[in-house]
């Protein structure tokens, strides 16, 4: 689903709580989304409206919506004008964006910036396709490379602020195993390249 004539907060809704290993975040900003151009018309938009971000996979992923305690929010990592939209982060530094210019045709399809290869790519996808992906069977298949024994565990005691820094790093020869390397708890905007604000989640929330 994209932009519709509809709302899409209750199918967006629905398909969240569907899923045993998302949750939604309470909080929620309709005047962000309006601040933003953004309708609920649209994933993005109703998940800016209505939460305060969405974890995925027992928070594999963190998926911006108006701000919580440990998510900034959208119109707060995007306050600066880049050429993409921010949308989501995971557990190992990769940025999920929306291109507006800055990647390629400036046609909102989504990239991501991965961790092993330091380079932006095009999953030519839309966002609410891409969405609907990361609530499905396609997000294993997407991170199978990433995943190690008892990943699950260690992230039930991580906050959604913090990610995982391994060494050897990801996009070295020697770090392509995350199951071999050692890993350690960081703050989040220590591996996202400046994409996490320094401050973290938005400070009036």
């Amino acid at each position: 689903m994209s932009e519709t004539t509809t709302d899409a907060w209750p199918e967006l809704a629905a398909m969240v709580a569907a899923v045993p290993t998302a949750q939604m975040l309470g909080g929620g900003s309709l005047a962000d989304a309006r601040r933003l151009g953004l309708t609920e018309r649209s994933y993005l938009g109703a998940t800016v409206a209505h939460t305060g971000g969405i974890s995925v996979d027992h928070g594999w992923l963190r998926l911006l919506g108006g701000g919580s305690e440990h998510l900034p929010s959208l119109a707060g990592v995007n306050a600066a004008s880049s050429g993409l939209c921010i949308v989501g982060f995971d557990v190992l530094g990769g940025v999920f964006a929306l291109d507006g210019g800055a990647l390629g045709t400036g046609d909102g399809g989504t990239h991501y910036f991965a961790p092993d290869s330091l380079e932006w790519e095009d999953l030519g996808i839309t966002h609410s396709q891409f969405v609907s992906a990361m609530l499905s069977d396609a997000i294993d298949q997407f991170y199978e490379p990433f995943r190690w024994d008892g990943w699950r565990d260690d992230l039930a005691a991580l906050a959604l602020d913090r990610g995982f820094s391994f060494y050897p790093p990801l996009f070295t020869a020697e770090g392509g195993n995350p199951s071999v390397s050692s890993r350690r708890a960081v703050p989040m905007a220590e591996l996202t390249d400046g994409h996490w604000p320094e401050g973290g989640a938005d400070e009036d929330r």
